[in-house]
């Protein structure tokens, strides 16, 4: 296997993240552990402190520890690929700050919104408007490697495209440049 590489998915809420994932390890010549920032967030606490003035603190020590799992991941040898959201600009620089020296992809994941709330109504499991609100910032200020479109193509061909524009590219640079503009920014 050659040098370990993270792939992460970022997009609104109902987007075709988690299933494009799936995609990817079927189509990606090599393995990839899939490692949903849902399951770090969702049901891990109970819902009184959830519910609770606790509920910010909670949510930014999760993303945190979530983060640096991906980084253990790596380092322990594996491919990861994760579905996520930066739904602040503090998460984005969070994430660059703690996988900036890291091989990886960013990848949007783009859907219309017509398609978005038709998903969320068949989902159930989502407040409705949840993708119309994300959708207004999520990729504000996030630099792509590659780019996909879940409500134009299939996710078979998403996760081709993927793999071929990985191959095309040959290396990652998008987080280099998100890298070097914060640290831009912090000085």
């Amino acid at each position: 296997m050659s040098a370990v590489q993270l792939i992460v998915l970022n997009g609104v809420s109902s987007a075709g993240k988690t299933v494009l994932c799936k995609k990817l390890q079927e189509v990606l010549d090599e393995p990839y552990i899939h490692l949903e920032e849902d399951r770090f967030v969702f049901n891990t606490y109970h819902d009184r402190f959830l519910d609770s003035e606790l509920a910010p603190e909670i949510f930014q020590k999760t993303m945190l520890g979530y983060y640096r799992s991906l980084r253990a991941f790596l380092s322990a040898g594996h491919n990861v690929l994760t579905d996520t959201g930066f739904y602040t600009p503090e998460l984005l620089q969070q994430c660059v700050k703690e996988l900036g020296d890291e091989s990886v992809w960013l990848v949007g994941v783009h859907c219309a919104l017509d398609e978005l709330e038709r998903r969320e109504q068949a989902r159930g499991d989502r407040p409705i408007g949840l993708a119309k609100e994300q959708l207004a910032i999520l990729h504000n200020a996030v630099v792509y490697d590659i780019e996909v479109d879940t409500s134009v193509l299939s996710l078979e061909e998403c996760a081709v495209a993927i793999k071929m524009k990985m191959g095309e590219l040959g290396v990652p640079k998008a987080m280099a440049s998100l890298q070097a503009g914060f640290t831009a920014m912090n000085k």
